[in-house]
């Protein structure tokens, strides 16, 4: 059960003033659920982050494994205007 990950997923979309949430789990039997969960970590970015989608305009997403610790260069956000800390 150590080979499982988490896809954080979150965006904002700009004509509805909605967000849009959620976790995808890559827990296949004998797969490679890192690449997998990579795979979606950049498709979400690449579909909805820098500016690809014009009703998108704040997205977040991260990959953790089973203890909770993000995936080293898997964490980014990317936000049209500057965020507040």
């Amino acid at each position: 059960m150590t080979n499982v990950f988490f896809v954080h997923q979150i965006k904002h979309k700009k004509s509805d003033n909605t967000w849009d949430k959620g976790i995808v789990v890559k827990a296949a039997q004998d797969a490679d659920n890192l690449a997998s969960a990579k795979q979606a970590y950049h498709s979400y970015l690449g579909a909805y982050g820098y500016g690809n989608n014009a009703d998108t305009d704040y997205v977040q997403c991260k990959i953790t494994n089973l203890a909770g610790a993000i995936i080293p260069g898997c964490d980014e956000t990317w936000s049209e205007t500057p965020t507040e800390e």
